[in-house]
Parts: C-alpha cells; sequence; structure tokens
C-alpha cells in the first residue's frame, strides 16, 4: 500500500465504546477544533486506514497505551476526518505496535444523518414548567408526610372571638293566641303571617336564631335556649320545639328581629331568617405552592408535582380527598358555601381547577364539610300537663256543677257551688253543707271529680322532665374548636425526592410519543431514549445500526467537555 496519503493522530478524551455518553457540536469545525486541540501523537505519511484495518503504529507499545482514541483522515481520497475508539495494542517489535479500532459512528457520522420523528420513552423536556410534564415515572416513592403548615378554614373558626355561633331553635309554632295556634311572627310594628323559605325550600317550622356565643349577644340582650324553652313550657307548647342545633355566624342567612310570643309572653332578641335562595357564601381560601419537599428543593419541576408533592383538604371527620397543586390554573383556591339547615351543609369548591372556570361546575370535585352539633333540650312534664289540661278540668268542674237541678239550687248555694270551681277541693264540703241533703247526690260527683283531678295532677307531677333531640351530642370537633376543613401539604420524603430528582437530571422524564428528539435545548447535557429510532443519512449500515442502537438505548449529549459527566453543575433549559 502507497504511503504519503493519510494522517493519523492519537488522542485522550473522556468518550467510551459503549456509546452511552457522547459530545455535542454545533458544527464539523467546531468538533475538528475540539479533537485537533486534544491530539497527542501525529503520524503523517502513513498508508491508506480503512475503518476496520488495524493501524501499525511506529511506537513503543508503552508510549502507546495512554491513549484511547484514534481519528485521521485520508487525504489522498477526501477531507473526511474519522474518529474511532482503541480497543485493544497489541506488541509487535521495538518501536512498532499494533492499535486495533472501532468507528465511533456517532462522532464520525454526527453532521450526516437526520433524526427523524420518532417514539421518545425519555428524555430532558424543553418546557419545565410546573405541571407541563405529569406522565407517570413509576419510581419507588417512599411514604408521603406533611410538607408544611396545616391551614383550617371555612369561615367557621370558631376559635377567634370576633367569631360567633348561633343556637337555632326549630319550632312549628311561635303564637298561641287561645285556641288559634298559628306560624306568625310580630314585628314591632305589626303581626305578619310567615312561610318560611331558605335556600329555596319550603319550610314547615320556623328557625328562630338565638343569639349566643364568646362575644355576646346578637342584640345586647343575651337570650338563651333555656329561655325560650321555658316559654313554650309555660304556654304548654313543648311539643312545637321540632329540632336544635348549633351553626357558625358564617353559615346563617340574613334575619330580621322578631318579638316571640308564645302564650302570651313576649320575648325579643330573636332572629328569624330572611327568605333566601342562595347557599352562604362562607368565604374563598387561597394557598400557597411549596418550593421544596420537607426540605429540599428540587431541581426538576416534574418533583413539586403529583404524587411527589400534593395536598390533601379534610372535612375533619374521616373524608380526606387529595388534590393536584398542577390542576389548577392561577392559583391555589377553594371557595366555601354553605346551607342553612339541621346541623347544617357546607362544601370546600376547588376554583379555577382542570379548566372549569365556574365554581358551580367544579362541584363534582367538592368536599363536603362535617355536620355541626345537635343539641338537646329539656322539658317541664308537669307544667306541660298542667297548661295543656286546665281548660279541661275547668270544663268538668263546670259541667257538674250547671248540671245540679237549678230549682233546688238557691242562690247563696250555687254562689258556694260556684265558688267551689275556683277555690277547689277543700271549698266543695261547705258548698255541700250549705245545700243541704237534695244536693247529697251532686256532692257526691264533685267529690268525685276533685278527686279524679287531684289524682291526676299527683300523677303528672311524678312524671320526669323529658330529654329532647341528640341526648348523646357531645362533638369532638365542636369541642376543638376546628374548621370544617383543614388544607394539608404532602410530600414524599426528603430522601426519596433526592433520589427521584437525581434520575431525573440523568435522564429527563417520561415523553411516550411520536416526536423530533430534543437537542441543543440544555445549558450542559440532554439525554434521549428512543424505541425504533428513525434515522436516515448516507452512511454505512452497520454504522447507521449502530447509531440507532444508541439512541435506543439512551443517549447522553454533553455540550461543553470539560463538564462531561459532571451532573452537579446547572442544566436549565436555553
Amino acid at each position: 500500500m502507497a504511503k504519503n496519503i493519510s494522517k493519523v493522530y492519537l488522542l485522550n478524551v473522556p468518550l467510551e465504546d459503549d456509546m452511552r455518553n457522547t459530545l455535542y457540536f454545533a458544527n464539523a469545525s467546531a468538533q475538528q477544533t475540539y479533537f485537533q486541540n486534544n491530539i497527542s501523537k501525529t503520524y503523517n505519511n502513513v498508508s491508506y486506514q480503512s475503518e476496520t484495518r488495524t493501524f501499525r503504529c511506529p511506537d513503543q507499545i508503552d508510549t502507546v497505551r495512554q491513549y484511547n482514541y484514534i481519528m485521521w483522515q485520508n487525504t489522498a481520497y477526501s477531507n473526511k476526518w474519522f474518529y474511532a475508539f482503541i480497543k485493544k495494542m497489541t506488541y509487535v517489535s521495538d518501536g512498532y505496535t499494533d492499535v486495533v479500532f472501532e468507528v465511533d459512528p456517532l462522532q464520525t457520522f454526527m453532521f450526516d444523518i437526520t433524526v427523524k420523528p420518532s417514539f421518545i420513552e425519555r428524555e430532558h423536556t424543553n418546557d419545565d414548567t410546573v405541571g407541563t410534564n405529569t406522565l407517570p415515572e413509576g419510581l419507588e416513592l417512599g411514604e408521603t408526610i406533611c410538607n408544611g403548615p396545616v391551614v383550617n378554614f371555612g369561615g367557621a373558626t370558631i376559635d377567634n372571638l370576633n367569631k360567633r355561633y348561633y343556637t337555632i331553635i326549630e319550632v312549628s309554632q311561635v303564637e298561641n293566641s287561645g285556641t288559634s295556634q298559628t306560624m306568625s311572627y310580630r314585628w314591632a310594628n305589626g303581626t305578619h303571617e310567615l312561610t318560611p323559605s331558605v335556600n329555596a325550600i319550603e319550610r314547615g317550622t320556623i328557625p328562630l336564631i338565638v343569639g349566643a356565643g364568646f362575644a355576646g349577644s346578637i342584640y345586647g340582650v343575651v337570650r338563651s335556649a333555656s329561655d325560650i324553652t321555658y316559654m313554650y313550657d309555660k304556654a304548654g307548647l313543648s311539643g312545637s320545639i321540632i329540632n336544635m342545633y348549633i351553626l357558625p355566624e358564617s353559615l346563617v342567612p340574613p334575619f330580621n328581629e322578631i318579638i316571640l310570643s308564645v302564650g302570651g309572653r313576649d320575648c325579643d332578641g330573636i332572629g328569624v331568617p330572611v327568605s333566601t335562595i342562595d347557599p352562604q357564601d362562607m368565604g374563598s381560601y387561597t394557598f400557597n405552592r411549596p418550593n421544596n419537599i420537607n426540605g429540599y428543593v428540587p431541581h426538576n419541576a416534574k418533583c413539586l408535582t403529583y404524587p411527589f408533592n400534593y395536598f390533601v383538604i379534610s372535612n375533619n371527620a374521616g373524608t380526606s380527598q387529595p388534590f393536584r397543586y398542577e390542576d389548577f390554573s392561577s392559583g391555589v383556591s377553594f371557595k366555601v358555601e354553605g346551607a342553612f339547615g339541621i346541623s347544617g351543609s357546607t362544601k370546600a369548591i376547588p376554583q379555577n381547577y382542570r379548566s372549569i372556570s365556574s365554581s358551580e361546575n367544579a362541584l363534582d370535585y367538592s368536599i363536603n364539610g362535617p355536620k355541626f352539633p345537635v343539641c338537646s333540650w329539656k322539658s317541664d312534664s308537669y307544667t306541660n300537663w298542667l297548661t295543656q289540661n286546665s281548660v279541661n278540668m275547668a270544663m268538668q268542674w263546670q259541667k257538674e256543677i250547671l248540671g245540679t237541678p237549678v230549682d233546688i239550687i238557691g242562690g247563696g248555694v250555687r254562689g258556694g257551688l260556684a265558688g267551689a270551681t275556683k277555690g277547689g277541693i277543700g271549698a266543695v264540703p261547705g258548698a255541700i253543707a250549705g245545700a243541704g241533703v237534695g244536693l247529697i247526690g251532686s256532692a257526691a260527683s264533685l267529690i268525685s271529680v276533685a278527686k279524679e283531678q287531684f289524682q291526676a295532677k299527683t300523677q303528672a307531677n311524678m312524671v320526669g322532665d323529658q330529654v329532647h333531640g341528640n341526648t348523646g351530642c357531645g362533638d369532638f370537633l365542636w369541642s376543638k374548636y376546628r374548621s370544617p376543613f383543614t388544607f394539608i401539604p404532602m410530600g414524599i420524603k426528603a430522601e426519596y425526592i433526592r433520589c427521584i430528582d437525581n434520575y431525573f437530571d440523568a435522564f429527563g422524564y417520561q415523553v411516550i410519543r411520536m416526536k423530533t428528539p430534543n437537542t441543543n435545548h440544555r445549558q450542559n447535557w440532554w439525554y434521549t431514549k428512543t424505541m425504533n429510532a428513525n434515522i436516515v443519512g448516507n452512511v454505512p449500515n452497520e454504522e447507521m445500526n449502530k447509531i440507532k442502537e444508541a439512541y435506543n438505548n439512551g443517549l447522553t449529549f454533553w455540550r461543553n467537555p470539560s463538564n462531561f459527566l459532571n451532573y452537579s453543575v446547572s442544566n436549565g433549559i436555553v
């Protein structure tokens, strides 16, 4: 073979023949400049070098052994540079060493190929905005723990002295006028019939709002639930009290003050709701997105998304629902609404969630709040019995008296019996004595009535007071002054997120789609892994197959040779 047709250089560069990592060059000139700056041994005027031949190096093996790379140019035929890995060195004789090499197809044909759209398994993305990359990674997560301050919210925070709660007493009537029992209430300037309607629901009861709480009363006059139950007891209308419960101020609709009238007794400082259709607005609440996970600040934004980083909304009653920060388009916020009624009804509704602009349309993603306490109350059985039966007792006396023959009864007798109806059983004997023998039968009848009523009173007085409502009304959440909802940030442990972040540093994210691989888009390196890479170019089949295999196995390009394999440097998007 003729000489003086090729030149060969030996180099020491960081490239390895597994082709997991390679250097990126913007053009052939930059590539050539880098390699020529790293030439250690130069051999001019040598024979033609084939891509698969052994180069007989005119140097001692100990001299050649310190090099790992070779480049050559067959100047007599073309100006193309070939790059190759030194695979083995064999001693020939003093002054000669056979250097066995294998072409580096990535560097040799870097500017001769075109990577077409291919199925990309993983790569470093060119957009690392939080929420842009959310495909599952299938990585070990370990346990999730709280990742920041827990916030109670919902407009019903009762441990704040500026917040109040009301006792609501549901009654079937508010006025008793003789035998007429109506559902009406009386304003200061007149009486008005009430057709209660709250949240567009017709009600068969009137909710009485009793002002009590840590901040005092509604109107400066303290009214307690016992005041109301006492009035109904005295009127013999304890059965008109249907229910009693507690609600926070924020859940009570607008109301007007009334003068409550029961059994001829009036009580002011009581409220009844103004008819309303819309639920009560209990406030909007915004929460911060964390920039760290249990103290670790990740390099890759995907670490700040689910399942590595998320939050839970709990109703503090056994129900919780996870939410993803990335599903909120403009800040993490919730609107809390509630409906007035027994135990209340509340919902925490996410805002600007999953591209849903209206909170009403996000109800499917809302979480129901806990129920507020249902109270118990006591009614005086004897007072109720006495009030309810006093009319019947009087009528029974009147019947017996008026049933006595008028022609036998003298005026004095009649007056005496009339006094007996007022004086009770003790007055009956005197009336009888004054009436004479003709009235003995009627007297006996009156004695029987008095005896019967006395026994009935005695039995009624022996009946204990009745307790209504929820007798087991101890409520843990209420005793802890807990709001209906709690925001709980969650994240995996710092140990795990650090490992995952390092993995993303090296191998990017799951992509799983057909596209042209990203290139030249990161500060220092980028990784690409394809499935059945689509690459074309004027390249021998053997070398083309090796290039495709490198892409399918996963390939990292390094921009700066001085940072080759250095994952500690910054690698932001450029």
